[in-house]
């Protein structure tokens, strides 16, 4: 899948991240962008240019961040009809009619898969999700594993010293396509510096499904 390239986008005097221009780069052409767990806004803000973006919907569940956000657009994009700022959890989220775009980052893996279950039945073949989980990214992999959504797009990064996957899924009429471990992740240079991370990393642990996953890192090198 062929990422759309773009610049940095800026917003104020804050550029967008290595992490979130990552994200951003997966945006293709969708009328609506959703960003879930918005924080600071910078991702969903980074849009706000983009002529085919009729609707920016940031979303955090967290009332300091909302405060902090509707003040910023209050003193920076007030006229601006494409902004919403939704206080609410992913998990509540009612989608657009139009094309979704839907970025989930800077949280769990559970959490991002509490909201990929309210989300499924919503998606039309025209959304994307593109999700990027901090923690517990075997178990939502297993989850989408076990849901009608395919694999459109992998990818692993490192910032600041932490490894993060990106993984862009869209709607399918069967389950199973999503590979459990991922599979051009581990192609890339930064790629193979994350497996012997997670050699490292999963070593630690001896229950069943870590212990599966740590065959399979070493089964790349065979």
């Amino acid at each position: 899948m062929a990422k759309i390239t773009t610049n940095s986008s800026r917003v104020g005097d804050s550029s967008l991240s290595l992490r979130l221009n990552s994200l951003h780069q997966y945006y293709q052409n969708e009328a609506s962008i959703w960003d879930i767990g918005c924080d600071h806004g910078l991702l969903g803000l980074s849009f706000l240019n983009y002529e085919q973006v009729q609707r920016i919907n940031l979303v955090d569940p967290a009332a300091p961040v909302i405060e902090t956000l509707r003040n910023k657009i209050k003193a920076t994009y007030i006229s601006n009809p494409k902004l919403f700022i939704h206080h609410l959890p992913g998990q509540e989220i009612k989608l657009d009619p139009n094309s979704n775009c839907i970025f989930i980052a800077g949280m769990g893996g559970k959490e991002i898969g509490e909201i990929i279950l309210n989300l499924i039945p919503q998606l039309s073949s025209n959304d994307r999700l593109v999700i990027s989980p901090h923690r517990k990214i075997l178990e939502l992999r297993e989850l989408l594993h076990s849901k009608n959504l395919a694999l459109l797009d992998e990818e692993v990064l490192r910032e600041d010293g932490q490894f993060y996957q990106i993984i862009v899924l869209a709607k399918s009429e069967k389950s199973g396509q999503i590979p459990l471990y991922g599979e051009k992740l581990w192609a890339s240079e930064t790629g193979k510096e994350y497996r012997n991370h997670q050699l490292k990393h999963f070593d630690l642990h001896q229950d069943v499904a870590s212990r599966q996953y740590l065959s399979f890192l070493k089964s790349l090198n065979s």
